[in-house]
């Protein structure tokens, strides 16, 4: 099939758009003070290619996983990287409020693109947000494992406070006990590369 022009411009619009997550610094990261954080898009490429190949071993849908790992914080282009911290009272937005500006961002995103598109990106968004299938638990509880993943290469930047902040807020929400493996896993090693 053979897109036209106005579809391609839309498409371009979009990406532009989401683009701007390949220089967004994930917040977490400049709160405890990296020199060189890793950006939003960084992320959501480390956590679509866990969250694929975890997936294809858990006989789950693998290309959905990737998929909404992928488009996981496009709100985000709109909206910036609003942290979760592990105390919700640490944080510069609660978690009702960053939930709404982070609908305003996916609509604002939404609007760049033709309605099939747009239903199809909501759609899968909306599935992961709610939790509503084992595809999306896995991949809401791989999107912490990321950055507990990330402080393999900050631990000699952060503080041992801090370290112990990622973990605290990512141990609280992974439960898929292959994923919980593997953040067992990473907390051995920095605990042991603290020693």
């Amino acid at each position: 099939m053979k897109l036209s022009t106005d579809e391609l411009d839309r498409i371009t619009k979009f990406m532009l758009e989401a683009g701007k997550l390949k220089g967004i610094d994930r917040t977490g990261w400049v709160i405890h003070g990296v020199k060189r954080p890793e950006h939003v898009g960084d992320h959501s490429f480390s956590t679509a290619l866990m969250s694929y190949i975890i997936a294809l071993r858990m006989g789950l849908d693998a290309e959905r996983c990737m998929a909404m790992a992928l488009i996981h914080d496009i709100p985000e282009a709109k909206v910036g990287d609003i942290a979760t911290r592990a105390d919700e009272k640490n944080q510069t937005v609660n978690n009702f409020d960053k939930k709404a500006l982070e609908n305003k961002g996916m609509n604002e995103m939404k609007s760049l693109l033709d309605e099939e598109s747009a239903s199809r990106l909501c759609a899968l968004w909306e599935e992961l947000e709610m939790e509503k299938s084992q595809e999306a638990r896995l991949v809401k509880q791989i999107d912490k494992l990321d950055y507990v993943l990330q402080l393999v290469a900050y631990s000699q930047e952060l503080s041992d406070a801090a370290a112990d902040e990622f973990l605290e807020t990512a141990g609280k929400k992974i439960t898929i006990p292959e994923v919980r493996y593997i953040y067992d896993k990473i907390k051995a090693t920095l605990s042991d590369m603290r020693k």
